[in-house]
């Protein structure tokens, strides 16, 4: 079994809220391995929520550019 925080059940419905959330506006094909990434990210980061993610997320779009 892992033991890892970030897979704890809290976390892993975090990681799917933030997924469902921003893959409402910025789902494609093209942006799909960046929005699971970023996802993973989001979460190892400790963020606890999902303020602030879309922000955070069209930040990262562009990092990567």
């Amino acid at each position: 079994m892992n033991q890892d925080w970030r897979y704890s059940e809290e976390r892993m419905r975090l990681r799917a809220d933030v997924f469902v959330l921003l893959s409402k506006k910025y789902f494609t094909l093209k942006n799909s391995k960046n929005l699971y990434e970023f996802c993973h990210d989001w979460v190892s980061q400790g963020n606890q929520t999902t303020d602030g993610v879309e922000e955070a997320f069209v930040k990262y779009l562009e990092s990567i550019k």
